[in-house]
């Protein structure tokens, strides 16, 4: 199994996402916490400490986390010397700018997914 941690539901995943998670078996979403930006990093902890349980009880072949960077940090940190297999998604950014006539800038990012890579240690 593999666990989709991130603010990307499973259900909006293209299909060549799709087909690369299931390499790692079904699909099973948790969502990535609102992580309170007035959080310490004991607060951070304590929130890990509790994904961790949730993840850790469903035995996933790999999890893949994407988010608020201090927990992913601890998150991951924590899942690997857990012996827990961590992805992420690596993708290609297309961005384009185009300035608006009332003279503002809307900015449109299409992200388009290539393959998962392991988080490892160096």
């Amino acid at each position: 199994m593999l666990i989709n941690c991130s603010n990307h539901p499973s259900s909006l995943w293209g299909p060549s996402q799709v087909e690369a998670a299931k390499a790692y078996g079904e699909i099973f979403d948790i969502p990535y916490p609102q992580v309170d930006p007035w959080l310490d990093t004991n607060g951070i902890r304590k929130l890990v400490d509790e994904y961790v349980v949730k993840i850790e009880n469903l035995n996933p072949d790999a999890v893949f986390l994407a988010g608020e960077f201090t927990f992913l940090f601890m998150l991951t940190d924590k899942l690997l010397k857990d012996g827990i297999h961590v992805i992420s998604a690596c993708s290609m950014r297309d961005t384009s700018e185009v300035l608006r006539s009332d003279g503002s800038t809307e900015k449109r990012t299409t992200f388009v997914f290539k393959q998962f890579r392991d988080y490892s240690y160096y």
